[in-house]
């Protein structure tokens, strides 16, 4: 009945635009198709609307189009209606490397996003339907399907929330998105602990990719999938139409340098190079400096920063497309706010991710090219943070204050957020979250001189202690440590959250399933929603041999040498870097689907399994599912389940 409905839909609207063809009259007539349309029309939905900040008697709901248009209204409780504030996205683009479901594109260029947002007001705790309308310029009016919304739920009323992260595109999100439907219901919300998808300025990420196991963001989190990929055996989840989708900053939030010249025919522009070419902010400003009676002769403040963000890092897409408290120092960067029983904070604990090797004429983690010692543009700067978070960040001082805060106390369930490896196993836990310890190697005569910054760097140090050590000859090489007990997370975070009584760290990031639990708090990590980068673990057993982080890499042979650059002591190969306990799942062992071998394994980390995760506070439990996505008609088992009750 669908596929008639949409052949019928499809065809009308295409009669439509032949008659708009004949005659100035109908132009002007108002029309209604209600979704799905021909997908690759011109004027379209781009999402089916979703739910965000609820708060006792309101909610917001917010959708896109490919259009501007005018009158874009949310119809609710069944004759409410509300008008929507109307966005034009800034940084939507496309490029080669696109696959916009019908579109090719040859270099860069500008996608019409226009988001629009209106709110629910005067709700009872009651679920009510509701559907969004908008209108195209052609006067037809573009109807979604119906759906429900809710304001946030009242304290004791018993709630599941979906634990999950790294959508990233990955080929098993579709799957795990619609399995939790089918085995729990609707969630009541979505806590999502970053990389919603894997360059964020790419629209179709979001959108309408069309690669084969490429899922984009809306359609895997909505079940929309098919629409894109027909045929496929799974739709995704109608998830967000229902559930407030609250999210963190991870790093493919995160992109780099924007240096998009769009008055130019600028092909050497692309988003997967921006995405991987952020530099540090403090960098930016030092170079803003230089240049600054060049590109901003009259001093303006509104200037200097736009500079000093198009040549560092920004999170601009991530913060047009969603709505999330902004009363914090970072705005809508670091947040919390009360959802039922459930007091969720949100961290931005996010760094740029760089590669292991360490040959002469590589840069990454852990070190700059030879080549490049002289052109700092041309650095990495190796795995920076985007944000601080240490104890004399502004972070810390929020955090510090949200901790105190009645709310917080008061609450029955406490849940911070954040998406690097602050714990586990996956090889991203690697260097542990430390700013970056810089060393200026200079030798004279054969014998080394070792001049070492910590990251971020003041004016005056690069001034007086960078700069002239690039003109030199002396100059041989660029390291950066990252020491075992400058962890920021272990050492200011971990005790913190700890001493005030959090219930659960919820993170992404490797791409596995795996938990510890220090003093009453729990860590959780449940992204395995696609590839997974493998878990490094030393089984007792001697069967599961994954033991060495990036075995790929040259890092070890230098670590391991007669003259390592880097201690051994501060990169542990194998388990959690601060030594936590991983638990083994308490009910079934999924490891053992992969291999029949496998004693129990306090990890899952699979390409032929998907794991998903519910916080349940009827119960005060959190409970981990896993499936085998290649089975259709295989049984999802739940595998781990642990208590929040302190």
């Amino acid at each position: 009945m669908g596929r008639l409905r949409y052949f019928y839909e499809a065809t009308f609207f295409i009669i439509l635009l032949a008659l708009a063809g004949c005659s100035d009259d109908v132009e002007q007539r108002e029309t209604t198709t209600e979704v799905p349309v021909e997908l690759n029309a011109e004027n379209r939905f781009l999402s089916a609307p979703f739910l965000q900040m609820p708060a006792r008697d309101s909610v917001k709901v917010v959708w896109f189009t490919s259009f501007e248009g005018r009158d874009h209204t949310l119809h609710y409780a069944d004759e409410n209606t509300a008008s929507a504030e109307t966005l034009k996205m800034s940084r939507m683009m496309e490029d080669a490397q696109s696959n916009q479901l019908g579109r090719e594109y040859e270099q860069p260029t500008r996608r019409d996003v226009f988001r629009h947002e209106a709110t629910a007001r005067n709700l009872t705790p009651a679920r009510v339907d509701y559907y969004v309308t908008s209108v195209d310029a052609n006067g037809h009016t573009h109807k979604s399907e119906t759906f429900t919304l809710a304001p946030a739920p009242l304290t004791d009323q018993p709630l599941k929330i979906l634990l999950t992260s790294d959508l990233q595109l990955k080929k098993n999100a579709p799957a795990n998105y619609q399995k939790v439907v089918e085995t729990v219901g609707v969630p009541d919300a979505v806590f999502f602990a970053g990389d919603l998808v894997n360059v964020p300025d790419r629209a179709s990420e979001w959108f309408d990719n069309a690669s084969e196991n490429a899922p984009s963001f809306f359609p895997s989190l909505q079940g929309r999938y098919q629409q894109y990929r027909p045929g496929f055996a799974y739709n995704g989840g109608e998830i967000l139409q229902h559930a407030p989708l609250f999210a963190t900053i991870g790093n493919h939030e995160v992109m780099g340098r924007f240096t998009f010249d769009e008055a130019a025919d600028d092909t050497d522009y692309s988003l997967g190079g921006a995405f991987n070419a952020p530099q540090p902010e403090w960098y930016a400003r030092v170079a803003y400096e230089q240049v600054k009676d060049r590109v901003n002769p009259t001093g303006d403040a509104a200037i200097k920063a736009h500079w000093i963000a198009d040549q560092s890092h920004n999170q601009q897409s991530y913060r047009e497309l969603f709505t999330f408290p902004d009363d914090s120092p970072g705005g809508e960067d670091f947040y919390a706010i009360a959802f039922g029983d459930v007091f969720l904070i949100s961290m931005n604990v996010s760094r740029i991710w760089r590669g292991w090797n360490v040959g002469d004429d590589q840069s990454g983690k852990f070190k700059e090219a030879v080549s490049n010692l002289d052109k700092p543009d041309a650095w990495g700067f190796g795995e920076f943070l985007f944000e601080r978070f240490d104890k004399e960040s502004e972070q810390y001082a929020w955090l510090e204050g949200v901790l105190e805060s009645d709310a917080f106390k008061q609450a029955r369930y406490k849940v911070v957020m954040a998406h690097q490896g602050v714990f586990g196993l996956g090889d991203n836990t690697l260097p542990v979250l430390a700013q970056p310890l810089m060393q200026l190697v200079e030798t004279i005569n054969g014998t080394e001189s070792i001049t070492e910054l910590t990251f971020p760097l003041s004016d005056a140090q690069w001034t007086n202690q960078v700069q002239p050590l690039l003109a030199s000859d002396t100059l041989t090489e660029i390291r950066y440590q990252y020491p075992l007990e400058q962890d920021i997370w272990r050492r200011d975070i971990e005790p913190l959250l700890v001493e005030n009584g959090v219930d659960l760290v919820h993170i992404g990031h490797s791409h596995l399933w795996n938990r510890a639990q220090v003093g009453g708090m729990h860590y959780l990590e449940t992204s395995n929603v696609g590839n997974s980068y493998g878990a490094y673990y030393e089984d007792p057993n001697g069967v599961y041999t994954n033991d060495v982080r990036a075995s790929y890499a040259n890092f070890w042979d230098d670590v391991n040498g007669p003259n390592p650059r880097w201690r051994i002591e501060d990169y542990p190969p194998s388990g959690d870097p601060q030594g936590r306990e991983m638990i083994t799942p308490n009910i079934a062992s999924p490891m053992s689907r992969v291999n029949e071998n496998y004693g129990p394994l306090p990890f899952v980390a699979s390409n032929e399994l998907s794991v998903f995760s519910i916080l349940d506070t009827g119960t005060g439990t959190v409970k981990s599912y896993v499936f085998d996505p290649s089975n259709l008609d295989g049984e999802v088992e739940l595998f781990d389940e642990f208590s929040l009750a302190n």
